[in-house]
């Protein structure tokens, strides 16, 4: 893997040294439902003893970035230097397991290996320093790369997990905002909550919280300004059954 990814990362080399993150539109930075499941069968292979159910973070710093360094791209720019107009927007949460996050969206799309998924794990590029990835993700949540995605997407599928309340993370929530205020596709819910999962409450929702604290009023500002009731939206989602649409093509 290591060798393919420096053969990768050759071709990953913009003119005059620009990375091609820069080149690319957000919109292309797409992974098929295929490479998705490769990286999987990667996974299996390197967390065989001991862990081997790893999160989305262990796998981004054990798997992903490794394999991205040299290159400087992101895992799914990798893959595809020109890139791959993404079809399905992806919202998830990182404390999830890897592997059933995978394998929920295989079992749920028919064409799941020819899809192109737009993931942000995947998407953005994870071995860049703070400062250069802000000035890439751009002033605002509106400008961002996943709101650009979101907007062009045909699909904005809630991958939910049995870990974890995915709505205390801010930007699941400001995802879910932004699919109902901007985009026109379809909004489709799978997997499945914690047990007992509260629906609401101080820390969900408009309460949720994100890693980086200087985000948090940005993205409760962006969300403001829908005007659209966030609480309600994440309890709909919360709610909804596995397989559940919540909104048709318009």
């Amino acid at each position: 893997a290591q060798q393919e990814a420096q053969r990768k990362a050759q071709q990953t080399q913009g003119p005059v040294g620009i990375n091609p993150m820069k080149l690319i539109p957000p919109g292309r930075w797409g992974i098929t439902g295929k490479q998705l499941m490769e990286l999987a069968h990667q996974v299996e292979e390197k967390f065989q003893d001991g862990n081997d159910n790893p999160t989305v973070y262990q796998v981004v710093d054990e798997v992903i970035k490794p394999l991205c360094r040299a290159s400087s791209v992101s895992y799914s720019v990798l893959l595809n230097p020109r890139g791959l107009k993404c079809t399905t927007f992806v919202t998830h949460a990182w404390f999830e397991s890897f592997l059933e996050f995978v394998d929920d969206l295989a079992n749920y799309f028919g064409d799941f290996e020819t899809r192109v998924f737009w993931i942000c794990f995947a998407a953005n590029p994870q071995t860049w320093p703070l400062d250069e990835l802000n000035v890439l993700l751009g002033p605002s949540a509106l400008q961002s790369p996943f709101a650009i995605a979101i907007q062009q997407c045909q699909v904005f599928v809630v991958v939910r997990n049995r870990s974890k309340n995915m709505y205390t993370r801010l930007w699941c929530v400001t995802e879910l905002v932004l699919a109902n205020a901007y985009a026109d596709g379809t909004i489709e819910v799978i997997g499945n909550m914690p047990p007992r999962a509260k629906s609401a409450g101080a820390a969900i929702g408009l309460g949720a919280t994100c890693s980086v604290p200087e985000d948090i009023a940005l993205l409760r500002a962006t969300i403001a300004m829908t005007t659209l009731d966030a609480n309600a939206l994440v309890a709909e989602v919360i709610q909804a059954p596995h397989g559940s649409k919540l909104r048709d093509c318009a």
